[in-house]
């Protein structure tokens, strides 16, 4: 019987009400799908525009957003100065801006900014011009040493790396000397970012190292980054390791000069015919904050033999050396005799390294420090200067107006705008996608993680299609003396949290020896109390004729049971097999507490672990949350008509 008659529904008040009805309904739906919306973005979302909280992704629509996703892959906030080293590559970018989540609040300053840099790929001189630049830096970091490069990877791809690097678990824990039970676990200072900025940083060359060498040069060679493949695929992810930045933030303060532009044109490095003031400042730089392994200095005879005394000064004796150093290196071969450990011009591998630091660094003059070509920006611009002849020569080419050599800085930047032109849909789709991609191999790589979900899931149905049809049979066929009893017995169950009964539940499992196995998952829900409480109101609304009918025509028990009674509480039935899914695909609690063993774990467990070690990036759990989704809503979408039907039957019953 409808609510409102088809008499009611002509007037006026009756369409008011069934107007109501549709405007709450559509409430409700929405209330639902916006917070979806957002979650689905969310997992679309890089660290610029996740905290946009939108429904809808707007880099779909604005050409803005897309260039200033790409960049903040290019200078994700978990490297060191991130924006200082964008802001050197673009001098324009906004002295305000400090972290991704604020400009990517300001729209309106974000998107005028940006289109300033889309106009100079636009402009068909402009572009030309960038595009030449961007050539020359493409030979010139083929050329380049992986050592001195900035890598700005996906941390999601480093466990795919060393699973596909070393093979097993085992080989990985051997090598790294480490004890992990799952290479997601992997840790490593070296990979999360270079401290290439700091004056007495030497890389340790080890197993870790030459290791993060190796994932750099498969990101040289596009392994990651496949949809850069091709014409004008300069802009890599590997780039050289500049150092401009941290001169332009040091002479700004020294000079007093706040113009990022102004500051860009400063020379670095700093000839000696230079401005005094400028020489002055760059002189209080090198003994600061300088590398010193991009330092050479002349290795004469009374300069050997102040080595030699700074070392007695600082070691004293012989044994005191070999045990320091033995420590900083277990390779490290015995010396017998000061002058055994001689003075290098640059330097060197191993422990001495910070020595040779300390040394050059007290007792060497700035004026007698000669800076090496392994700084990225003196290299380039004596690669630039090889084949262009002359600085006029470098201008014409480059459309520059220098004024000195040491003002060109690596086209790091132009490489990426030009990059951006040609492949902005290939970073765009590649930004969609990776966080899927992570979890995909995060869920699948499991061994047995689906597995064991469909292992779960399956038992379930059936003992719950098998117990709780049987028990309310039996209560509604039988007629027994404490029914009534059984019954409250059976919903005073729920009445107790989850946590309470997760207690008693895992000390009986534990004494019956069931813990990390299928049946501690399935067997402690197989009997729910609502189920059979409405499974036994719907057998006692059937009619008796058709048991009496069965019987006389000498029909077993089971047979009624199976072939009269069944048929007809099939949506009850349907109802629950979906609850008893529901309850067995997203229960991660219980199966964390007696499961302790990863190889029973099913998906629900292993996306909340993987919520733990992701949950910097909150991105990658959202596409976990939408992925792990997806079966629900596909059995949903699958089985509505059954809901309803399950859900009206007893209601018209």
């Amino acid at each position: 019987m409808p609510i409102i008659s088809p008499t009611d529904a002509r007037t006026w008040r009756g369409r008011a009400a069934i107007g109501l009805i549709y405007l709450l309904l559509g409430l409700g739906s929405f209330t639902m799908v916006v917070p979806f919306l957002i979650t689905l973005t969310g997992s679309l979302s890089t660290d610029f525009d996740y905290e946009r909280r939108s429904p809808l992704p707007r880099f779909l629509w604005s050409r803005s957003d897309r260039l200033l996703r790409t960049l903040c892959t290019y200078f994700p906030p978990s490297h060191r100065g991130s924006l200082q080293q964008l802001r050197s590559f673009f001098p324009s970018l906004p002295a305000d801006w400090q972290i991704w989540a604020q400009i990517g609040d300001e729209r309106d300053a974000a998107d005028a900014w940006a289109r300033e840099q889309l106009a100079r790929i636009d402009d068909p001189v402009e572009l030309a011009r960038l595009e030449a630049v961007t050539k020359d830096y493409g030979e010139f970091l083929v050329s380049w040493t992986v050592r001195e490069t900035v890598l700005a990877y996906d941390r999601r791809f480093v466990a795919t790396f060393l699973r596909r690097h070393y093979g097993t678990l085992d080989a990985l824990n051997a090598a790294w000397e480490i004890s992990i039970d799952d290479v997601f676990k992997v840790s490593a200072n070296e990979w999360s970012g270079e401290p290439i900025d700091q004056h007495s940083y030497v890389p340790l060359v080890d197993r870790r190292y030459e290791d993060l060498l190796a994932f750099r040069r498969a990101y040289l060679g596009h392994h990651y980054s496949e949809f850069l493949k091709g014409p004008w695929d300069q802009a890599n992810y590997l780039r050289p390791a500049a150092l401009a930045y941290v001169w332009e933030e040091f002479a700004g303060q020294g000079l007093g000069i706040e113009d990022s532009r102004e500051l860009r044109r400063l020379p670095f490095p700093v000839p000696a015919d230079a401005d005094p003031s400028l020489v002055s400042v760059w002189h209080a730089f090198l003994r600061a904050q300088f590398p010193l392994r991009h330092v050479r200095i002349a290795v004469t005879g009374p300069r050997q033999e102040e080595f030699r005394r700074f070392m007695v000064e600082r070691f004293r004796n012989l044994d005191y050396l070999n045990r320091v150093m033995r420590d900083e290196d277990p390779n490290w071969e015995t010396v017998s005799a000061w002058d055994r450990i001689a003075l290098t011009g640059t330097v060197p591998d191993g422990p001495v390294s910070k020595v040779w630091m300390d040394f050059v660094d007290t007792q060497v003059p700035t004026t007698q420090w000669t800076v090496r070509e392994t700084l990225p920006e003196l290299a380039f611009q004596q690669f630039a200067l090889d084949r262009y002849g002359s600085l006029s020569g470098i201008n014409r080419a480059y459309g520059r107006g220098l004024m000195s050599l040491e003002e060109l800085r690596l086209p790091f930047g132009e490489a990426l705008l030009v990059s951006f032109r040609h492949h902005q849909w290939g970073y765009t789709w590649a930004q969609m996608t990776s966080s899927y991609r992570a979890v995909a191999d995060h869920l699948f790589r499991r061994g047995t993680a689906v597995r064991n979900t469909v292992i779960l899931v399956v038992l379930t149905v059936l003992i719950t299609l098998t117990i709780n049809p049987m028990a309310g049979y039996a209560l509604s066929r039988f007629r027994l003396p404490q029914t009534e009893k059984i019954l409250v017995f059976c919903l005073a169950t729920m009445a107790f949290p989850t946590a309470v009964a997760a207690i008693p539940g895992f000390l009986l499992l534990r004494d019956l020896g069931l813990l990390n196995t299928f049946a501690a998952l399935v067997l402690p829900g197989a009997a729910n109390g609502m189920t059979i409480f409405l499974l036994k109101g719907f057998f006692d609304s059937l009619p008796q004729d058709l048991f009496e009918a069965a019987t006389i025509d000498g029909a077993p028990e089971w047979r009624i049971f199976l072939s009269i009674s069944l048929p007809l509480v099939k949506p009850i039935l349907a109802v629950s097999a979906l609850h008893a899914f529901l309850l067995a695909y997203n229960g991660w609690a219980w199966a964390i507490i007696v499961c302790q063993d990863p190889r029973i774990w099913t998906m629900a467990v292993w996306t909340y672990q993987f919520y733990q070690t992701t949950g910097d990036q909150p991105y990658t759990v959202m596409a976990a949350f939408i992925a792990n989704s997806l079966p629900v809503f596909l059995v949903f979408l699958f089985c509505q008509k059954i809901i309803l039907r399950g859900i009206i039957l007893p209601q018209m019953k």
